[in-house]
């Protein structure tokens, strides 16, 4: 484990660490800042945003990050779960203006299917703020359980709040308190704290999911289980590590995608690569069965020979980068990847803005007009052309 000393941060800061296996791992950062100020964490290429996407990128005001006007001062922990492979990584740390970092570490998750987490931390005294943060990476989530306590001081009392992605859970049994799912009541005055276990389940499919504890005065947070369902232990290509697993259904929507974009337009403009991208994203928005009905169905469309997109063709030059983008081990090729990556990200976050005018076909200018209107897709409506790839519309919508 890292050495974790009180360490004040004003600038970016980099640590690398070694993992020495394939697996899930739970990276914890303490950290706490004033008004005005905040940080960001970094893992590898892993960056952070709002969940769900807007058009707006938040990095400081989203829960995996440390917001000093929220916090005041005070302590948050920030956990964050993510598969990593056997190797060297790195954590990075962003601060705006000054930071303390409390302490960091990680460690292998043995028992990936329910991950359970014994914290035993009693919130610092303060007033409605985030303090416990669990950042689940590419992961499904069935339900949480938590176990915590609450105690009356005199004039107040202790809460708990859960959001998760941004969704407050409502406490069904107050009106008073419904935003908090664990509240102390005058009584307790005389009774004592109350420790109580809850279990919310969601069910919610492997993504980027952020599980928010918040504390209002000083409750105890004793312990947190995620039941991840039938989550299977596997490596999930990444923009970092996206190397094929020999099945691309492992692929994320972006990472197939990334591949799509790359193995056809790696070498073009990022507006032609973002063409490509868009090609099958108004394909997915046409809901029609000739073209699928998800990323994966569009881009993996076969006739039990050929896939339509030539780059997955085994055959195909393009192929061996396609699904290993890094071992061409030149900079060029992995910036090209980072780049597509990126497109397909920013498209399917519906971030980006089509430039082919609503095209679902594209070619590149080796096979001429005339042979792509006869031979491949006869009435085609020809949009436009960025850089060395012609764009079109289907017939069907003239």
């Amino acid at each position: 484990m890292p050495d974790s000393p009180l360490r004040t941060l004003i600038a970016e800061t980099q640590v690398k660490f070694t993992v020495n296996a394939f697996g899930l791992y739970a990276i914890s950062v303490t950290a706490s800042c004033g008004k005005s100020h905040g940080l960001k964490v970094k893992i590898d290429d892993q960056q952070f945003r709002e969940v769900p996407p807007r058009k707006n990128i938040q990095t400081y005001d989203i829960p995996p990050a440390w917001n000093g006007n929220k916090l005041r001062g005070l302590k948050q922990t920030n956990v964050f779960l993510l598969i990593l492979d056997e190797g060297e990584h790195i954590i990075t740390f962003i601060p705006r203006d000054r930071v303390a970092v409390e302490a960091w570490d990680y460690r292998l998750v043995e028992s990936p299917a329910k991950v359970s987490f014994s914290i035993e931390n009693q919130a610092e005294d303060g007033d409605k703020r985030p303090w416990f943060t669990f950042v689940l990476v590419d992961l499904p989530l069935k339900s949480i359980t938590a176990e915590a306590d609450v105690a009356w001081h005199y004039l107040d009392g202790d809460d708990v709040k859960l959001i998760v992605d941004n969704k407050i859970e409502r406490n069904p049994d107050s009106r008073l308190w419904r935003d908090w799912a664990w509240h102390a009541v005058p009584r307790q005055l005389l009774d004592g704290p109350r420790r109580e276990q809850k279990t919310v389940t969601k069910n919610l499919a492997s993504g980027l999911h952020y599980i928010e504890f918040w504390a209002d005065k000083t409750p105890t947070l004793h312990q947190v289980t995620f039941d991840l369902g039938e989550f299977e232990l596997k490596r999930i290509p990444s923009r970092n590590s996206p190397k094929w697993t020999e099945d691309f259904n492992d692929d994320t929507d972006v990472i197939i995608l990334a591949r799509l974009i790359f193995g056809e337009a790696r070498n073009q403009s990022k507006e032609a690569m973002t063409g490509v991208g868009w090609v099958i994203k108004n394909r997915l928005r046409a809901k029609r069965s000739y073209f699928g009905y998800s990323y994966h169905e569009i881009i993996l469309k076969n006739d039990h020979r050929y896939y339509q997109f030539s780059s997955f063709n085994p055959a195909d030059p393009n192929y061996p980068v396609l699904i290993d983008p890094f071992n061409a081990a030149d900079e060029t090729t992995s910036k090209a990847w980072f780049e597509a990556y990126d497109v397909a990200e920013s498209i399917t976050a519906d971030i980006s803005k089509d430039p082919t005018e609503g095209a679902t076909f594209f070619h590149s200018s080796d096979l001429s007009q005339e042979q792509f209107l006869i031979e491949s897709v006869p009435g085609a409506i020809f949009t436009k052309r960025i850089g060395n790839i012609l764009f079109y519309k289907d017939p069907n919508d003239a």
